[in-house]
């Protein structure tokens, strides 16, 4: 049974309100997982995709992160992989007002509000910012991510110059492992994918 089978039985044995997480490296097939969970799901799901909690490249550029990797040091702007990227504590807050039915109205990470979709049983956040927020908020938790030689492939197929693609993805792969991988711990289920295999299952405490 593929991991999609495996969460849906398990939402069916739970069955009462849930709220699913799904997080990992861009590119890693989160968002794919998510589209197919979904549409199983049907009618009974709403998904929040977090790109909006996400910190925007304008103010990333200008925000130096100095880390060390592999003994060398480096100054570096801040990727999306830091948690310093992303308003967390807001994420935290709508999840919670969604869990406890307060209001039906969020405030987003600039402060307009707008209405949430109607509630359904199942809620799927989806996005790298799950990866920083507080566990106990979360049902079951996804984590997805891929290998070096993958990853700088994915990349590479969106045609950014070859220099430039390099230097970027160098400095994207190095805080993501220092800022963001070591969260995967904390996750129920952890899936890898390579070249030539998609979604190994790593971790599965579903079962």
């Amino acid at each position: 049974m593929d991991m999609l089978q495996t969460l849906l039985h398990w939402i069916e044995r739970e069955n009462r309100s849930l709220v699913i997480g799904i997080s990992g490296h861009d590119a890693a097939g989160k968002t794919t997982f998510t589209k197919q969970l979904a549409e199983q799901l049907s009618g009974e799901v709403e998904v929040l995709n977090t790109d909006t909690y996400i910190m925007s490249a304008n103010i990333r550029n200008y925000t130096i992160v100095p880390f060390t990797y592999e003994g060398a040091s480096y100054t570096s702007k801040m990727t999306a992989c830091h948690p310093g990227a992303h308003y967390v504590a807001a994420l935290e807050r709508d999840i919670a007002m969604r869990k406890s039915d307060e209001t039906k109205t969020k405030i987003n990470p600039y402060y307009a509000q707008h209405d949430l979709p109607q509630k359904r049983r199942i809620t799927i956040v989806e996005g790298m910012t799950v990866a920083f927020a507080n566990a106990e908020l979360f049902d079951v938790r996804l984590y997805f991510y891929t290998d070096r030689e993958t990853a700088f492939q994915r990349r590479a197929s969106s045609g950014e110059n070859g220099d430039e693609l390099k230097a970027s993805y160098d400095n994207d792969r190095m805080q993501y492992e220092l800022f963001m991988h070591p969260y995967s711990e904390q996750f129920d289920v952890v899936m890898k994918s390579t070249i030539d295999q998609p979604w190994i299952v790593e971790k599965n405490m579903l079962v």
